[in-house]
Order: structure tokens, then C-alpha cells, then sequence
């Protein structure tokens, strides 16, 4: 703990500590993402989403050149899959070219180094030249004397072998900086489908000075994953599901690294959108109007998704309150919608209900006529939810409590 203060005395995240390589971590940009539920409708949605990945790669250039950094590593997943569109494709990689420092790509999973990989281009040969590095193998890449990078790229969307633990085992020991790039999970980590990478067999190359940092992508959460601080998940740059299973997306690491010492990672939040899970129990109006409250004070609501489960009772005036209410925020949302499962509200009419409709004639007699079945113990549970909800809409046909 000492040595890492000392360290951050001599320069921290401003000047580059004398002897270290700075470099950003980043991982799971999968250009070329889309989301079922921001192509609802219009689409207009997606079409933001996909513009703001692109905007999260020159965020991350800007970075690079704010803090220094000599170069940015890309963990897997660089693309949203082998078979992206055309357009989308050569918008990514324009994105990728313009950076201003070197980048070193790692295939992953959801773009593997297969027989169908995007990486076969031809244009991957050309844009080298202009720094854009793909990790093809695992043979140590010089990035200029003294700093080398050993990539593990992944050859099939599921490895049945640790290629991590492959390229790490002949490693030589190195007086420079050595930092290895992989993707997948490690044990205890995660809970992904495929082989697991080894905490042990990173030690291993750690101890005898073959690797100093590792750069793990596959998780979209940035997470420390040994207790030196070598080994991170960096997290996707821009956040790609909702909080109930992304903790901490939307980063990119800052890495100082050197030979005689654990590395300095500082996570930075680039991301621009919000995905919430929202879980809420509703016992009557009151909690109802907290609800579309709680809602209507979110910021940016055009770059927030929100998925939610309401449970509870209520009687046909608050029901048809919340209903208005959900419709009319839903458009200030980039995504609003209740979730398929774990969510139900039970309408139950309560006396006074039916006068508060303000309707006359058959409307009137319909909704006595639902009243009473909704309560009518001879019927099947399905067939009283069947008229408590065409009460609920008649309730929202007429506008109540306008």
C-alpha cells in the first residue's frame, strides 16, 4: 500500500511516472449493437444508440490524448458480430482510424478470428499502416522498446482451451513492460458459457516477470479481478443493459505501468446512457403518483431506458391515473416498458368507482356489469382478471379524473 502511494506522489493520472508506459484498457465496443427495445416504433431510438457507440471510440481518442497515453488496447469484441452491414462496418472502422494514438485489437467472441472473421479484410492490412493493429496471434508485439503487447485472441465464439494460460506459459521474463490482452471469464467472475481464464497461471507469468498487466474484456462491468490490481475487466465504454446486470459500465481504464511495480488504473466514465430495472410494490394512488414522480425526475431522458415491474392493488380510479401518467412521460424516454414477467397490477373497483367514469346508458350498464363480475365468486379466477381489465380499459376510454 505504501509503494502505490509513493507512486502516486511522483505524478498520479497527470504526469506519467518516470520509467511507466501509459496506455487506456478498454474492451466490448461491439460497433454495430442494436436493442429490441430502442427499435420500437420509429426507431429513432437505435439510431441515437448507434451513433453515440461511435461517439464513445472518439470520446476514448480524446482521452488518450488529454492523459497521455501512449496507445489503446481493445479487449475483444470490437464489433457486434462477423456479419455486421456494410454501412455499419465502414462507419466503425472510420471511427477507429481516426483515433489519434496506436490501438491493438483483440478478436473476441462476438467477432472471433474464425474463417468468417471481419478481420480478414483486406482494408485490416491497409489501416495498419496508420496504426491500427489487430492481435492475430500470441507472439509479443513491440510497441517501441521496452513495451511489448501479447495478445489471446479467440479463434471460436466458444474456445474449449485457457488461450490466455497458452500464451503466457513461454513467455519469457522481460526487464520492460509486457501487458497481455485476452477476452472471456475469469473463475469466480462470471458465469459466461466457455472455458475460464486462470488467475493461477497469470500469477505464475506475473512472478517471474513475463507480464505485468493483463486486460481482460468479455464483462461490460469494470471489475479488479487479483488483489495487485493486474488484471481488470475494463467494461464496455458505453453501457450496453440494464443495472440489475451491468453494476459499472460506461468506463475505460487509464493504466500506468512499469516493470518494478503493480500498475496505477484509474476508471474513467465516458458513457452516456442509462439503462434502470425498476422494481416498485403499489398500494394505492399515493404510491401510484410517487411512482410517475420518481420517473418524471430523471435526467436525460432521452438517454435512459427503463424497464420496470410494478406489483400491488389498486382500485379502478388510481389504476386508470397511472396508466394516464405512464402514457404520457413514455415519450420523454428513450425506452419505457414493463417487463414481461414479475409484474402485475390487480385492479380491484372499489364503491364510488363507477360514479367517478362520469358515463350514462350502456357504458354504465357495462361497467355495473364488469363491476360484478370482477367479484363474483362462481366464475374462474381468469375469467374476473378478464373483467377487471375491460373495467380498466372502459375506466381509461372515459378519462377518468381528467
Amino acid at each position: 500500500m505504501d509503494e502505490q502511494r509513493d507512486w502516486r506522489s511522483e505524478g498520479g493520472h497527470g504526469d506519467v511516472p518516470e520509467g511507466a508506459v501509459r496506455f487506456l484498457h478498454t474492451s466490448d465496443w461491439q460497433l454495430g449493437m442494436t436493442r429490441w427495445f430502442l427499435k420500437e416504433g420509429d426507431g429513432e431510438a437505435q439510431a441515437r444508440y448507434s451513433a453515440d457507440r461511435l461517439e464513445a471510440v472518439r470520446r476514448i481518442g480524446r482521452l488518450a490524448q488529454e492523459r497521455g497515453a501512449e496507445f489503446i488496447v481493445v479487449a475483444g469484441d470490437v464489433f457486434e458480430s462477423n456479419t455486421l452491414p456494410e454501412r455499419d462496418f465502414q462507419r466503425s472502422l472510420d471511427a477507429i482510424r481516426e483515433l489519434p494514438v496506436p490501438v491493438y485489437l483483440l478478436p473476441g467472441n462476438h467477432d472471433a478470428l474464425d474463417a468468417t472473421s471481419v478481420y480478414h479484410r483486406r482494408v485490416f492490412d491497409e489501416v495498419a499502416q496508420k496504426g491500427v493493429h489487430v492481435l492475430r496471434d500470441s507472439e509479443p508485439v513491440e510497441v517501441r522498446p521496452g513495451v511489448e503487447i501479447v495478445g489471446a485472441p479467440l479463434t471460436s465464439r466458444v474456445p474449449d482451451v485457457d488461450l490466455l494460460a497458452e500464451a503466457l506459459e513461454d513467455l519469457e521474463p522481460t526487464g520492460g513492460v509486457r501487458v497481455a490482452v485476452a477476452h472471456g471469464q475469469v473463475a469466480g467472475f462470471g458465469a459466461e458459457v466457455g472455458e475460464t481464464l486462470s488467475l493461477e497461471a497469470i500469477a505464475a507469468a506475473v512472478d517471474k516477470r513475463a507480464v505485468h498487466y493483463v486486460a481482460v474484456g468479455d464483462s461490460h462491468s469494470a471489475q479488479q479481478l487479483d488483489d495487485d490490481g493486474r488484471v481488470w475487466f475494463s467494461g464496455s465504454p458505453e453501457t450496453t443493459d440494464y443495472d440489475d446486470k451491468e453494476k459499472n459500465s460506461g468506463t475505460v481504464l487509464v493504466v500506468d505501468a512499469r516493470p518494478d511495480r503493480a500498475p496505477l488504473v484509474e476508471a474513467v466514465h465516458i458513457g452516456q446512457w442509462h439503462f434502470r430495472a425498476m422494481d416498485r410494490d403499489i398500494a394505492d394512488v399515493e404510491d401510484a403518483r410517487a411512482w410517475l414522480d420518481e420517473l418524471r425526475m430523471l435526467n436525460d431522458k432521452s438517454r435512459t431506458c427503463v424497464k420496470y415491474s410494478l406489483r400491488g392493488t389498486l382500485n379502478l380510479v388510481a389504476d386508470a391515473e397511472l396508466k394516464r401518467g405512464l402514457r404520457e412521460i413514455e415519450p420523454s424516454f428513450a425506452a419505457l416498458y414493463r417487463r414481461a414477467s414479475g409484474s402485475e397490477i390487480t385492479v380491484v373497483p372499489e364503491d364510488g368507482d363507477i360514479g367517478a367514469l362520469g358515463v350514462n346508458g350502456f357504458p354504465l350498464d357495462a361497467a355495473e356489469r364488469l363491476k360484478t363480475r370482477t367479484a363474483d365468486p362462481a366464475l374462474a379466477e381468469e375469467d374476473r382478471r378478464t373483467a377487471a381489465d375491460a373495467l380498466a380499459l372502459l375506466a381509461r376510454l372515459a378519462g377518468t379524473g381528467k
